[in-house]
């Protein structure tokens, strides 16, 4: 009877990661004009995340969310920050998520620009590897069951 109960918990969690692993992106979501958690260095502890696979944009309704960005941005000498899911572009500069595209103009402002899809949160276990110790699990539990 142990063997069916471990057998049980094991196919149990391989679908719960699977569902998981069906989400989308989680990225954080704050402006830090409403909420000053959002300033760097970031808390998290009471922040939301949000799947950017069901966010929408009323511009472009068919475009999905793909990246989480960051937004600094120094505007006549105050820092503000927004973080949420992007729409368009690749992470980083050149698949790079290391570097952040830079602006500066007149009237003392300063924009950083920051992408990523590496890992939930981001802007944290990734969907990906999910999907991957689901499959690499499944055959192993079939033989394992045989056997008994």
């Amino acid at each position: 009877m142990m063997p069916s109960a471990l057998c049980v918990f094991c196919m149990s969690f391989i679908v719960l990661y699977s569902v998981y692993s069906v989400c989308g992106l989680m990225c954080w979501h704050c402006d830090s004009l409403h909420d000053p958690k959002c300033v760097d260095p970031f808390d998290n502890t009471s922040m939301p995340m949000k799947d950017c696979k069901l966010e929408k944009l009323d511009t472009y309704p068919g475009v999905r969310g793909t990246m989480c960005r960051k937004i600094r941005q120094k505007v006549y000498g105050k820092w503000r920050f927004y973080r949420s899911c992007a729409f368009l572009g690749e992470p980083g500069i050149g698949g790079d998520e290391r570097y952040c595209l830079m602006r500066t103009g007149t009237h003392n402002i300063f924009t950083e620009y920051c992408t990523c899809n590496s890992r939930d949160g981001c802007n944290g276990a990734s969907g990906i590897s999910s999907s991957l110790l689901s499959i690499s699990l499944a055959p192993a539990l079939i033989v394992y069951r045989r056997l008994l």
